[in-house]
């Protein structure tokens, strides 16, 4: 698998993204700017939202990871933006991820470790509120993808699903069809609803396939394009991993001393990178009625259950 970005904005814009090729068209003029800035060297995440709404989290030539956004809702900004006591940045930015719901009412967002989500679909708040016990998650959200009418796709680190996709029929068959194969959910990898477009959806696959319905016609070049990239792509990360498993087991292997540590050093990110945040918040008149924010240390709120599987 490789990691890729898909996001609809309400104007007609996108932006894909896979390691080797980026593809984007009628973006905010200032998010355009900062994707052809000399600076920039690596594009962790976009985000688009209603409106010029973006949010985009980049790494520069020197290392230092930015964050930047416009016309998101003052909740969330204060959540991309928190600091510690000691003025430190709590986000991990490489790591941030953003999904925003229609005209930017709702939002799911987390950097691995802290989550904070709004105004969210009932029957989606119910299943995370299921999957947290004594202030901790039981069973980790790995994707949470919000579409039009409060449809939304939920799949967790331990590969349970639920959804609500009364308007992304094509994508509900085949969440169903892959919940009959040997492998089930767990093959399902990355999945974007579009929130301002019925039945309009981009599926990954963890082999690389890629699947798509009803996208906008000018948008269909695009993703066409990146199917056999992302299929490229994917080999390569699946090459790369096991190279680096085979160098780390060949260290452990000749030197016994470090044996048990080596078996506990399976996380090989991107390390202690460099940080620091470019923020300009500006609130949207939005009035959100329910903020919720999950981290190790506490929880808040939910409602009933969804269509669960494993």
């Amino acid at each position: 698998m490789c990691d890729t970005t898909f996001t609809f904005g309400q104007r007609g814009n996108h932006f894909f993204q896979s390691p080797s090729r980026r593809d984007y068209t009628r973006l905010p003029k200032k998010l355009a700017a900062l994707l052809t800035s000399v600076q920039l060297q690596k594009v962790h995440h976009v985000s688009l939202g209603f409106g010029d709404s973006f949010m985009l989290t980049w790494r520069d030539k020197e290392g230092y990871d930015h964050i930047e956004f416009h016309a998101l809702p003052i909740e969330l900004t204060n959540f991309l933006y928190a600091k510690s006591p000691t003025g430190h940045l709590l986000r991990s930015i490489s790591k941030v991820r953003v999904t925003l719901g229609p005209y930017n009412h709702s939002f799911f967002a987390t950097d691995g470790s802290a989550c904070l989500w709004m105004n969210l679909p009932p029957l989606l708040l119910s299943a995370l509120q299921t999957r947290i016990k004594n202030g901790n998650w039981t069973d980790r959200p790995r994707l949470v993808s919000l579409g039009s009418d409060q449809n939304f796709l939920l799949i967790t680190e331990g590969n349970a699903a639920v959804w609500e996709l009364p308007q992304y029929a094509t994508l509900s068959q085949m969440l169903e069809y892959s919940r009959s194969q040997d492998s089930g959910i767990e093959e399902v990898y990355n999945v974007t609803l579009h929130p301002h477009r019925y039945q309009c959806f981009v599926a990954q696959a963890r082999n690389g396939t890629l699947l798509y319905g009803n996208l906008p016609p000018h948008e269909v070049p695009a993703i066409q394009a990146l199917q056999p990239v992302i299929l490229q792509d994917t080999r390569a990360a699946e090459k790369s991993g096991k190279e680096r498993e085979r160098e780390r087991r060949l260290i452990v292997e000749r030197r016994p001393s470090l044996r048990h540590q080596g078996s506990l050093k399976t996380d090989w990110g991107e390390g202690d990178t460099r940080q620091e945040i470019r923020a300009r918040k500006q609130a949207n008149g939005l009035r959100l009625s329910l903020s919720l924010s999950v981290s190790a240390k506490g929880i808040a709120g939910g409602f009933g259950l969804g269509r669960m599987l494993g």
